[in-house]
C-alpha cells in the first residue's frame, strides 16, 4: 500500500525572506490612512477644546497622525507646549 502525505505534499514549503517582506510591507500600507487637512475653523475649535480641558481638568482623547497611522492619547492635560 502506497502511503501519501496528502495535503502535506502540495502545501509550499519554502518562501524567500524578500518575498515575506515584501508581503508584510503590502499589509503595512494597506492599513495607512491619508493625512487629514484642517482648515484655520477647525484649527482654532481644537484650540479652544483644549484650553477648555486644561481649565477644567477634563479628559481629552487626542488623535495624531503620524507617518500615515493615527495614534490615540487618552488623559489630562497639565499645560501645552505649542511647539
Amino acid at each position: 500500500m502506497l502511503r501519501d502525505r496528502g495535503k502535506i505534499k502540495w502545501q509550499s514549503a519554502f518562501f524567500m525572506p524578500e518575498h515575506v517582506k515584501m508581503l508584510h510591507n503590502i499589509g503595512i500600507e494597506d492599513l495607512k490612512v491619508a493625512k487629514p487637512i484642517l482648515d484655520e475653523y477647525q484649527i482654532e475649535e481644537f484650540e479652544q477644546n483644549l484650553l477648555l480641558a486644561m481649565e477644567y481638568t477634563y479628559q481629552v482623547k487626542i488623535n495624531v497622525w503620524k507617518a500615515g497611522f493615527i495614534n490615540e492619547y487618552h488623559g489630562i492635560l497639565h499645560r501645552l507646549d505649542e511647539l
